[in-house]
């Protein structure tokens, strides 16, 4: 009768907040490995879903889409000549500075 508003501390709660603290880590193991499932189907189906949609009959592409996408491949075709020319000319510069500090 003594012990009744007694609270004592027994091995059957340690024990158990042992278990309870290897469940969560099981757990939270076992939901980021279903994210990341979940996460790698995701992309598989953005992937699949917008080859499919390119290859549909009846699909058409935004006109607009389109001549930006020719527009960028020319101005990236123009950077590139440029970025070419450069070199070249840097090379130029480089030959010419040892020739005149070769010729002092």
């Amino acid at each position: 009768m003594w012990n009744v508003g007694r609270e004592t501390s027994s091995p059957g709660t340690d024990l158990s907040k042992n278990q309870a603290m290897k469940e969560k880590e099981r757990l939270i193991k076992e939901l980021q490995l279903i994210t990341e499932e979940r996460n790698d189907l995701r992309d598989r189906l953005k992937f699949l879903t917008e080859r499919s949609m390119k290859n549909r009959p009846h699909f058409r592409p935004n006109p607009y889409y389109e001549d930006l996408e020719r527009m960028e491949e020319a101005v990236m075709s123009i950077l590139h000549n440029l970025e070419m020319e450069n070199t070249e000319v840097h090379e130029n510069n480089h030959k010419l500075k040892k020739e005149i500090t070769f010729s002092r």
